[in-house]
């Protein structure tokens, strides 16, 4: 399978190279005594987030906040002497508040999102004044966090919210685009689109596949021209072209949060976001859930758990044979006709969503976070001076990283209109 070396052509960070911290300036400020707790640090995101934490930053103590003790202590065992396990139950507001004495951050990675009525682990942060970073990827969740704003804010309270891969890295992703289309004058972003593709189930757990099989009870967000539309979840197909090492595939409509957010905070007129898997079968079930499945049924938590207890076995074995690349691929348009694309392309994602992960943490660790409840692409949230080193920590391992490009220098299959011009 053909990959190429990791590109980093990010021209809107570059222009901020001067000022942007360098990783050994990002670990002078950095406090080698710093504490972070990772909450559902046994489970696939918030085991790797804790991992990659641990490669990034070898000094850091890493506490392992799980509900499952033998998982929770075995796994921090591993990790090595700076890993401590702590149990923790995230909906215990009281045993949340005392695991967090003493913490510099918590990582909240136990999910799922969906359909959860309160923000306890933020309120826990807020309380104790602890840093905070999640990695929701549910709209509505994602909101309710943002409504804590002020509160965090007059706490003094540095928090980040949907600060994964997708949503998280893109959104950075996405940011860094229309900043550089802005900055150079060079039309006005005028459409926005996120696409995404994963392999099999990616490594994840039933968490992840849960939260998948509740978006399906969801109607899409999207924006066009400026006005909220709603579609039908796993409609709308395209064949997007990801690069070498993926290529083509089909992504479908999903509810996603970077769409709301980037609509709101970047201010381009029409966003949207799509999703596709391999094989090919696996997007075939996906439209027979949304389609068939009764809505009500895709959006009860418990039946949808049991669903995924159901059919694990079967993931995981056809996972062992489709792999878990992942790959994310964001798109602007401007409206003099200017392209330009940001492409991720990982090997595992079960490895990228930690590094992903990882890399918010040490950024709100730094000081790059103003207090308060931001989204990835709000300058208050991640520094613009500091996305550089932040999508350099996520693309550890990448196989394909590119920012800042028109489309046809990175597709595999680029149409020539003419005397050498690609579109």
């Amino acid at each position: 399978m053909a990959t190429m070396g990791v590109v980093r052509a990010c021209a809107p960070a570059a222009a901020a190279a001067a000022t942007a911290p360098s990783a050994d300036t990002a670990k002078r400020k950095l406090s080698r005594s710093a504490r972070v707790l990772v909450l559902g640090g046994a489970g696939r995101v918030g085991g790797s987030t804790a991992t990659a934490l641990s490669k990034l930053r070898p000094d850091l103590s890493i506490l392992i906040g799980d509900k499952n003790r033998e998982k929770g202590k075995s796994f921090a065992a591993k990790l090595g002497e700076q890993s401590e396990f702590v149990q923790v139950d995230t909906s215990n507001a009281s045993m949340l508040e005392k695991a967090l004495q003493g913490v510099d951050l918590v990582v909240h990675t136990a999910g799922p999102f969906q359909k959860a009525e309160e923000c306890t682990v933020l309120q826990a942060a807020i309380s104790t004044k602890t840093a905070y970073v999640d990695v929701c990827d549910d709209t509505d969740y994602s909101w309710r966090a943002k409504g804590f704003h002020e509160e965090a804010k007059s706490a003094g309270v540095p928090a980040i919210t949907t600060a994964g891969i997708y949503p998280g890295v893109s959104n950075v992703m996405a940011a860094e685009l229309v900043n550089a289309a802005r900055r150079e004058n060079d039309g006005e972003p005028e459409r926005l689109r996120f696409f995404y593709y994963t392999a099999g189930s990616g490594g994840a757990g039933p968490t992840i596949l849960t939260t998948s099989f509740m978006l399906l009870g969801e109607d899409v967000i999207a924006y066009n021209k400026g006005e909220e539309i709603k579609l039908q979840p796993y409609s709308g197909a395209l064949n997007i072209d990801f690069g070498k090492g993926v290529r083509k595939k089909n992504v479908y409509l999903l509810n996603l949060p970077e769409v709301k957010s980037a609509f709101k905070i970047l201010g381009v007129p029409t966003v949207s976001a799509r999703f596709g898997t391999a094989p090919f079968f696996w997007n075939w079930g996906m439209q027979a859930f949304a389609n068939f499945l009764p809505v009500e049924f895709l959006r009860d938590k418990n039946k949808v758990q049991k669903l995924v207890k159901s059919v694990d076995p079967l993931v995981r074995a056809i996972d062992g044979i489709a792999g878990e690349r992942v790959s994310m691929r964001v798109d602007l348009d401007c409206s003099n006709g200017r392209n330009t694309i940001g492409l991720f392309t990982h090997k595992k994602l079960s490895v990228s969503v930690g590094f992903a992960t990882a890399a918010f943490a040490l950024a709100v660790l730094e000081g790059n976070t103003q207090p308060g409840v931001w989204f990835p692409e709000e300058p208050e949230g991640i520094a613009i001076e500091a996305r550089k080193l932040l999508l350099e920590r996520a693309s550890q391992g990448a196989t394909n990283f590119v920012m800042n490009k028109p489309s046809w220098m990175v597709e595999t299959d680029p149409k020539e209109v003419g005397l050498g011009i690609y579109v």
